[in-house]
């Protein structure tokens, strides 16, 4: 690495986290009690006998803290309340959730610098990686990564994980492999991981195989069994993967089993949360919850579908027309989708339906060079799968979307394939968008910090 990129690399990750502390300072100006509360190794109100269902002191991280302070199997998993106690011995739940709150704000400034070097790697477009990591930075759901929750520690582990996946990372594939094991066992004692995992695994080497079959001009069953074998590294990856998540969940699973007698106890705690399989079509507008929740739900879907789109036409060589909004205002609709998706749709139908193309209406979808080789791609595919497959749990299996914001702009995954998405169409409008994502970013952060200190859900 470069003198100079090194440099840029440590400019963009103080302009970043000055960004991030400078929203967090806004909010704390707003509302006192922020500040105080950040700052205060011990908890300044002590919570009602029969708190609000909307409001707690400490949250979830008061289970983390408990966790730290003796082993116990619950919904959350181990190894940030066990990393807590082997680094700070703490004594008291205070102290216990202090620890996670200094140690989840270290993580937040090493891991920053990192994220820009991935990115910046990944995609060889210095502005382009520069809006990701600003943009994952000042969502909302960053206050999750320095005020105690596994938000830190579950994004450090997927870089490290996203590092190890890329192509141009020079590993021995045995090497890499173990690397993959080890960083997704952590990570699976971390967060409930093993279905994601699977899913995302699984789902991104089968899209793989399916357009290696579209690029067959034949159907022949020998030739495509032969192309096949040129993915024997994906193959092994997603094998690696699944038995790695697997045996970091039945450690745990084996844990709770002694203590709880019940193999998927966590499970079950989530299950009394009101976790059930379930049809409710009113999410779809209304999500019960936090806008970014909807934003959760319908981003991932959106980025699978265009993903999905760019890749086939681009294999068939074959240019559809879409219609290109022309004005400004079409990125504010970004903030409710389903009134964004309604509106496309009509237009783009009625336009088409007279076959217009004046004005330029309707316009080629042109995609860079880059988009065929994303049919190959098994980390953009993953990145894709892992926000998809939370999106649809949560709508499955939930009467409101709670925590789905978090679960997807939370985490490194959704901005990582956003990025390679943004390379098939580099153009000023797709940097426009980023910038308007970012700016409603961070406001919603500022709104968090004010939050925060009223001891309100936050996501």
């Amino acid at each position: 690495m470069t003198k100079a990129k090194i440099i840029w690399i440590l400019n963009s990750s103080l302009l970043i986290c000055g960004a991030f502390i400078l929203c967090a300072a806004l909010g704390m100006l707003i509302n006192p009690d922020a500040f105080h509360k950040f700052f205060s190794p011990v908890q300044l109100v002590p919570d009602s006998q029969a708190p609000l269902p909307h409001k707690s002191y400490y949250w979830d991280v008061k289970h983390y803290a408990e966790m730290a302070l003796s082993n116990l199997c619950l919904a959350f998993y181990p190894l940030w309340p066990v990393l807590i106690r082997i680094l700070f011995h703490p004594q008291t739940v205070d102290q216990a959730a202090h620890s996670l709150l200094v140690t989840s704000i270290i993580i937040f400034f090493i891991v920053t610098p990192l994220f820009i070097w991935i990115f910046r790697k990944e995609f060889s477009h210095q502005y382009l990686a520069f809006l990701r990591v600003l943009a994952f930075s000042l969502s909302p759901m960053a206050i999750f990564r320095v005020i105690g929750y596994t938000e830190s520690l579950f994004s450090a582990l997927s870089i490290i994980f996203i590092w190890v996946c890329l192509r141009q990372t020079n590993l021995t594939e045995n090497f890499r492999l173990a690397l993959v094991f080890v960083v997704t066992f952590a990570m699976s004692l971390t967060r409930p991981i093993l279905m994601p995992f699977w899913f995302s695994s699984v789902a991104a080497l089968g899209t793989i195989f399916f357009f290696e079959r579209l690029k067959l001009e034949t159907r022949d069953e020998e030739s495509f069994l032969t192309q096949i074998k040129g993915f024997s590294r994906e193959i092994k990856m997603t094998l690696t993967i699944c038995l790695a998540a697997l045996l970091g969940y039945s450690i745990y699973g084996f844990f709770c089993f002694q203590s709880r007698g019940n193999f998927f106890a966590p499970f079950l705690d989530q299950k009394n949360w009101g976790t059930k399989p379930g049809l409710h079509l009113e999410l779809l507008l209304f999500p019960k919850s936090p806008l970014f929740d909807l934003l959760g739900l319908y981003f991932p879907l959106l980025l699978m579908l265009l993903a999905l789109t760019f890749v086939y036409f681009k294999i068939k060589n074959q240019t559809p027309l879409v219609w290109v909004p022309k004005y400004q205002f079409w990125n504010i609709l970004f903030l409710y989708p389903p009134l964004l998706i309604l509106i496309y749709v009509i237009n783009y139908l009625r336009l088409k339906k007279k076959s217009a193309k004046v004005d330029g209406s309707l316009t080629k979808l042109t995609t860079y060079d880059i988009t065929q080789s994303l049919s190959r791609n098994y980390l953009f595919w993953f990145c894709i799968y892992y926000p998809v497959f939370h999106s649809l749990l949560i709508f499955f299996t939930r009467d409101r979307l709670y925590s789905l914001g978090r679960f997807i702009f939370g985490v490194p995954f959704f901005f990582m394939a956003l990025g390679y998405l943004c390379c098939c169409i580099p153009s000023k409008k797709t940097y426009q968008a980023l910038w308007w994502f970012i700016l409603i970013c961070a406001i919603a952060l500022v709104e968090q910090w004010v939050n925060y200190g009223k001891n309100n859900w936050l996501g």
